[in-house]
C-alpha cells in the first residue's frame, strides 16, 4: 500500500497481483513518506436497514472500549447514475453513527448506504486498514441484513516532504516525467503550485484517479512537498461473501501500491528507506 508499508503474502496468488498489468512492488516499508489518510469505503445498492439499535450492535461488536467515541451523524451521499441519456447526479442526506478510537486517529462511519474505516495512524494494510475493515463489515452485513455490494474503494492521501526541496523543480527530477509535468518544463522556474489529474481504466470494472502536484508547506512556506492522493475502486455489484471481497480488497491495496511507486523515479523511491518485509506474515 502506499507510503509506509506493503506487506504481499509469502506466496504470491491472483490477488496479490496489481490490475492493469501494472508491475507490482516487492513488500517493503517506506519510512520517509507521510501519510494523510487511508480509507476504505464500501457502497451498497440499496439501503441497509440500520436502526439505532443496529448502530449499537455493531458498536458493542468492535467493542466498545476500542471505540468509545459513539455519535450521530449526517452525511450527504451523492448517488451516481449512468443511462443512455448520460450521467445524472442525486445527492442523499443519510444519516448514521460514528465510532472513533480514543486517540481519534481512526473513524468507522456506518451510514444505510456506505460503510467507511479511515485512519491517520496507518502503519501496515493488514493492521491498520485491511483487518478493520473485514472485521466491522462482517458485523454490519449480519446485523444489517445487507447483502449487495456496488462499490469497492481505497483511498490513500500521501504528502512527500524533503529538507532540500526548495523549489518546486525539485521534484522535476524525483517524480516520473509524466507526472512532473511543467515543473520539468521552461516554466519550471516561475511554477510556485502545480495540480494534475489522471482518471486510469485499470479493468472493465475497475479504475483509478490519481491526483498529485506541488504544495508550499504551510509552516515553511520556503520548503515544497509533493502530494498523490490516491483513488482505487472497483464498481461492481456482487453479493458479499467475506473471503472474496477481502481478497478484491487486498487487490486493490497492491494495485495502489504499483500506482504509488509509479508515481516516483526508481532513484527517489530507493532514497524513501525502503525495508523488506518477505519474512512478514501475509497482510
Amino acid at each position: 500500500m502506499p507510503t509506509k508499508t506493503t506487506e504481499g503474502h509469502a506466496q504470491r496468488d491472483e490477488w496479490d497481483r496489481p490490475l492493469g498489468n501494472l508491475d507490482g512492488l516487492a513488500r517493503v516499508r517506506l519510512d520517509r513518506t507521510h501519510l494523510e489518510a487511508a480509507v476504505a469505503e464500501v457502497r451498497f445498492t440499496t439501503n441497509a436497514d440500520l436502526s439505532e439499535q443496529h448502530a449499537i450492535s455493531i458498536w458493542q461488536g468492535l467493542g466498545e472500549d476500542s471505540f468509545p467515541v459513539f455519535v450521530k451523524h449526517v452525511q450527504n451521499v451523492v448517488n451516481l447514475t449512468l443511462g443512455p441519456q448520460g450521467a445524472s447526479q442525486v445527492t442523499e442526506e443519510q444519516r448514521g453513527w460514528l465510532l472513533a478510537d480514543a486517540d481519534r486517529t481512526t473513524w468507522i462511519t456506518l451510514l444505510p448506504s456506505a460503510l467507511v474505516v479511515q485512519t491517520s495512524a496507518y502503519d501496515r494494510y493488514s493492521t491498520s486498514l485491511g483487518g478493520p475493515l473485514r472485521t466491522v463489515l462482517s458485523i454490519f452485513t449480519r446485523v444489517t441484513g445487507a447483502s449487495a455490494i456496488q462499490r469497492l474503494g481505497l483511498r490513500f492521501i500521501n504528502k512527500l516532504v524533503d529538507s532540500d526541496a526548495t523549489s518546486p523543480q525539485f521534484w522535476s527530477s524525483h517524480i516520473r516525467a509524466d507526472f512532473a509535468g511543467p515543473t520539468a518544463g521552461k516554466l519550471g522556474s516561475l511554477i510556485r503550485g502545480q495540480h494534475q489529474q489522471v482518471q486510469l481504466e485499470l479493468d472493465a470494472t475497475a479504475a483509478a484517479l490519481i491526483q498529485s502536484g506541488v504544495f508550499s508547506e504551510l509552516d515553511a512556506p520556503d520548503r515544497f512537498g509533493f502530494l498523490i492522493d490516491l483513488d482505487v475502486f472497483r464498481e461492481q455489484s456482487f453479493t458479499y461473501e467475506e473471503e472474496h471481497c477481502s481478497n478484491l480488497v487486498r487487490q486493490l491495496n497492491r494495485t495502489a501500491l504499483a500506482l504509488f511507486a509509479h508515481v516516483l523515479s526508481d532513484e527517489y523511491l530507493a532514497e524513501l528507506g525502503p525495508v523488506r518485509l518477505d519474512g512478514e506474515e501475509a497482510g
